[in-house]
């Protein structure tokens, strides 16, 4: 568990990092107001993705470990599903005046923005499917061989079409992996010889009614709030907002990833889920706290290789490295709840967090004063999450 945490939490490092030199060089080559109409398509991509994916991602965690030889055929309804869920998010998307707005300020237009939504609603999936089959460890080679492909895209195209390179440098290499890890799972997972079981319409409607809305607000505490920043305070300061914003959902999504195996450790065996959680909670502090506090230390001096006018951002960007802290907690409780099959709770916590942060982005002064929003925030979570982990967790009272 603790060595496909740190798999997967070391591709989300190099996803960031590959993503934060992306947009280093971006900001280096294109004015800050291209590069904030930019991240508003690339988040309007990213958020149709999340939504389109219909929370199966999660699911495919808790319900691979029990599929048995029945697992091809879990794989092939959820990839259809995810396929099917892209293509209708994505037709919506550039069909609604808003998304269009934002799909035409970038070259290529609604159709670039249709295979881009699609073929990153199936990118991420593939995420949960390699660590719901027991391959968490290629995770990270996908992500390094996607981050590396992006990056040499980019730095190939941008001198000679400008923004329309870094919008080609995310499109490309995004359909290339999919259609190579598509056909490594297909030719390569195995299926076990033991009996398993597909889940049964009760359990899908039990597990998904709740976490797909769930999933969907944490899609949007990831992506609405940037192109909510760009309505408010214009491109220039969304291009701030945007890097800061894209560390720490870095942060928190590597967090997120090394916490998977915890779900399909519990899902397997819930008889040990007190001390599987007890040690993954653990292992997860000792990773990512001396990273927050070497994050804040560093914050200035991180934002400078982007630029000086990107430097404002340092005290946002340290204050939300802050409430980094006891979002940790808040994460392991939703990786209980998701393998011990709690959809409720799950929901619950996502749409809590995301209901929360995109009210601070709609009525704060200043993105300071959102950061400190998101602290206080996440330190009410946290102190919910460990009461109530105390309470549900067998043998956590003794």
């Amino acid at each position: 568990m603790f060595a496909d945490g740190l798999a997967l939490s070391a591709s989300a490092a190099i996803s960031a990092v590959a993503g934060m030199v992306g947009w280093i060089l971006a900001a280096r080559l294109l004015p800050a107001a291209d590069v904030g109409h930019i991240s508003a398509f690339v988040s309007g991509m990213l958020l149709v993705a999340g939504v389109a994916e219909l929370g199966l991602g999660p699911a495919v965690l808790r319900w691979a470990p029990r599929a048995g030889h029945r697992l091809p055929q879990l794989l092939n309804r959820t990839y259809l599903a995810v396929f099917l869920g892209g293509l209708t998010g994505a037709v919506v998307f550039v069909l609604v005046p808003s998304g269009a707005d934002v799909a035409s300020r970038v070259p290529g237009g609604a159709w670039l923005f249709l295979l881009a939504a699609v073929a990153w609603t199936i990118f991420q999936f593939q995420d949960e499917v390699l660590t719901g089959v027991g391959k968490a460890r290629w995770v990270p080679i996908e992500n390094g061989l996607f981050g590396l492909s992006r990056l040499v895209v980019l730095v190939l195209l941008a001198p000679l079409i400008g923004a329309t390179g870094l919008i080609v440098s995310w499109v490309l290499p995004t359909v290339v992996v999919v259609l190579v890890i598509t056909g490594l799972v297909f030719r390569r997972v195995r299926a076990p010889d033991e009996p398993g079981e597909l889940p049964d319409r009760r359990e899908i409607v039990r597990l998904l009614a709740p976490t797909y809305p769930g999933t969907v607000c944490i899609v949007v505490l990831y992506n609405l709030v940037p192109l909510i920043m760009l309505h408010r305070f214009g491109a220039d300061a969304n291009a701030v907002f945007f890097v800061v914003w894209t560390a720490i959902n870095a942060l928190d999504l590597a967090a997120s990833m090394f916490v998977n195996p915890l779900v399909v450790r519990l899902s397997a065996e819930p008889e040990h889920a007190r001390s599987l959680t007890l040690r993954a909670g653990g292992r997860l502090a000792m990773v990512f706290v001396p990273m927050l506090v070497l994050g804040g230390v560093l914050a200035g001096i991180l934002l400078l290789i982007f630029g000086h006018e990107y430097t404002s951002g340092t005290g946002l960007l340290r204050m939300l490295l802050v409430a980094q802290a006891p979002r940790l907690m808040v994460l392991v409780g939703i990786a209980v709840h998701l393998g011990q099959g709690r959809g409720v709770g799950v929901a619950l916590l996502h749409a809590i967090t995301a209901a929360c942060a995109v009210v601070l982005a709609l009525v704060v002064p200043d993105e300071f004063t959102f950061g400190i929003g998101q602290l206080v925030v996440q330190c009410v979570l946290a102190a919910l999450v460990l009461v109530d982990l105390r309470t549900r967790l067998p043998g956590a009272r003794r």
